[in-house]
């Protein structure tokens, strides 16, 4: 399965909690806020669908609201992460498993610590959420 095959299984699943893209320029201003450069996968989800949830759970997106305003945002949710500065973005949590971060070197997904690897890319952790 290639990545738009994953993107389209997200559509399905999240069909009545989905965005409708985000324009390349809040991309860049967030990669220039949080100094890191997005996976090319998490770049290409935020460019088509900018918004989707996994079983009731947000995949991290890009939001215009004032900064006092807490929300699942990518930059909000990004303000305390102590290893932002090493290349990992949180980008999804829920209840049952904890944090997920993405490394925005390689777009491995690693679950609560840098030490716990939870899969290979963006695409991968989409496919392995969805079929638990």
């Amino acid at each position: 399965m290639d990545f738009k095959e994953t993107l389209e299984r997200l559509k399905n699943h999240s069909e009545d909690n989905m965005g409708s893209g985000t324009e390349e320029i809040l991309i860049q201003a967030l990669e220039s806020d949080l100094n890191i450069r997005l996976p090319k996968e998490y770049r290409d989800f935020l460019l088509e669908i900018g918004y989707a949830e996994i079983f009731g759970d947000e995949i991290y997106s890009i939001y215009e609201v004032p900064d006092e305003i807490p929300c699942k945002g990518i930059s909000w949710m990004n303000k305390n992460n102590e290893w932002l500065s090493q290349g990992y973005l949180e980008f999804f949590s829920n209840d049952i498993d904890g944090v997920f971060y993405l490394k925005s070197d390689s777009g491995e997904v690693f679950l609560n610590s840098k030490e716990n690897f939870f899969s290979g890319s963006f695409q991968d952790f989409i496919n392995k959420l969805l079929d638990d």
